[in-house]
């Protein structure tokens, strides 16, 4: 079927290049993790919760209005692009002038120009949301996978680089602004759709209402997702809250690149599908792409979580092993932050975003509680938050998922248990060869003697209890249609 096919091409185009950008970031990424201090980090990732979260409601919605609407005029295009004008020249100029209000919050002098030469994304980010949204509209994503590859390896180069010259925090503050420079340049030299800005708002009401709600469902979704960072670097200061934020970064990278193309492509999908063919279509590909990520997230998170220290001992080196139990706690709540990443791109594609913003409002609340708690007990309190509270959300989430497409929780969660027997029996052997295999932290035949065993017993689990999925993952990898 032609939309089946898109998809496929899409998800096979924007997967390669992630894939290689991937490699070679993170490549790059351990060398500068060696050379910079967990202060560096933890500078960054407090001026990262501000920009972050300004960011993702820098469209207010309308980049999503223009890629769920059935037709698309010129007029809404200039007052989208009216309207991006004047939010991301808002955002820059709060973050410019308020910056030292931030720092003293936060009780650290130095974020104050970081925060400010940040803020100077936000005059890149004007020029993206038309080329990106007409390129989502339309699941076109060939030339656009090659522009991330291009903007994830300037970033990363140029951090790289910068590192090496001894500019400490500076260096990930440039890379940052490198790589959205070249997305930006990338996006409109591939789809050239700018046009002259309207600040007219006559018309967008219906628009404006959508574009709310999907920009309240983002703003929720940052505050559980972030909040942690944010009550960890008050609470707990940079030092401790750089330990925190490379945990967190290594456990949810695969959730970072995966979420993007998630979001790039499940939602115009979910959103053709749910037009075209109805209901029953809808419910078919959420079962089956909850059942292939999941045969595929079981083992990545669990496996980074059972070999978390000897993981972090070969890749980050000895001053980075207060990070290990972080990432062991991480890592086992990371598959099902995966997979219920599907969520909303499903609910905006069936026309439902109040039920997930229903949903984020929810964890929105829960989670910062949790986290608050945690801090009582330092950093790891932290991840406990993630550990304990987590669970519950996700199992409210996925119920009221559902029941917007007339799917049951039995079978939602059917397509977990073969992944989740595949991942747990996984865990348990890397465990056991924990206790059995000489070793430390930081001895690369160790950490792959870890890898090889869990990896044997999740091929030879998998292989019986859902040779299906594996059969077709190779089928998408391969360009096959699949059933």
């Amino acid at each position: 079927m032609a939309i089946r096919n898109k998809v496929m091409s899409a998800l096979r185009w924007s997967a390669a290049s992630r894939l290689i950008g991937q490699v070679a970031s993170w490549a790059i990424t351990i060398f500068v993790i060696r050379l910079l201090s967990p202060g560096d980090y933890g500078l960054m990732a407090m001026a990262m919760v501000l920009v972050s979260f300004l960011v993702i409601l820098n469209t207010l919605g309308f980049d999503a209005v223009l890629v769920q609407q059935k037709r698309l005029d010129t007029q809404i295009r200039r007052q989208v692009f009216g309207v991006v004008i004047i939010v991301n020249t808002t955002f820059f100029l709060l973050l410019w002038y308020g910056a030292s209000a931030v720092a003293n919050f936060y009780g650290e002098a130095d974020l104050e120009p970081v925060l400010k030469i940040l803020s100077v994304q936000f005059l890149l980010l004007i020029f993206e949301t038309l080329p990106q949204s007409e390129l989502e509209r339309n699941i076109q994503f060939a030339g656009r996978s090659v522009v991330d590859l291009a903007s994830l390896l300037s970033g990363s180069l140029t951090t790289l680089a910068l590192a090496l010259a001894g500019f400490g925090v500076w260096a990930l503050v440039w890379g940052t602004l490198a790589s959205t420079a070249t997305r930006m340049v990338g996006l409109n030299l591939i789809c050239p759709c700018l046009v002259i800005p309207s600040f007219s708002v006559r018309g967008l009401g219906a628009n404006l209402s959508f574009g709310l709600f999907v920009t309240t469902d983002r703003g929720l979704w940052y505050v559980f997702s972030e909040s942690d960072k944010f009550i960890g670097g008050k609470l707990l200061g940079n030092q401790m809250l750089g330990y925190y934020a490379v945990a967190s970064h290594l456990a949810s990278l695969p959730i970072n690149k995966i979420t993007g193309l998630l979001n790039s492509v499940a939602f115009p999908a979910f959103s053709r599908t749910h037009q075209g063919e109805g209901e029953e279509a809808v419910r078919r590909y959420l079962l089956k792409s909850t059942q292939l990520m999941a045969v595929l997230a079981f083992p990545i998170f669990f496996g980074m979580s059972a070999t978390a220290e000897a993981l972090i001992g070969v890749l980050f080196g000895e001053k980075w092993l207060p990070a290990a139990p972080l990432l062991q706690l991480l890592g086992l709540v990371m598959p099902f932050r995966l997979l219920s990443n599907v969520f909303s791109p499903l609910l905006w594609g069936v026309g439902a975003p109040r039920a997930s913003a229903i949903n984020y409002a929810m964890a929105a609340l829960l989670m910062p509680i949790a986290f608050f708690v945690g801090a009582r007990w330092g950093i790891i309190g932290i991840a406990y938050g993630w550990l304990l509270m987590y669970p519950i959300v996700f199992l409210v989430t996925a119920w009221r998922t559902c029941r917007q497409v007339s799917l049951s929780l039995a079978a939602y969660f059917g397509a977990l248990l073969r992944p989740l027997a595949a991942g747990i029996a996984l865990y348990g052997a890397v465990l056991w060869l924990q206790g059995s295999l000489p070793g430390v932290p930081g001895d690369w035949l160790y950490f792959v003697q870890l890898v090889a065993g869990g990896g044997v017993v999740w091929c030879v689990t998998i292989a019986a209890l859902d040779r299906a999925s594996i059969r077709e993952i190779v089928s998408l990898a391969r360009g096959g249609a699949g059933d």
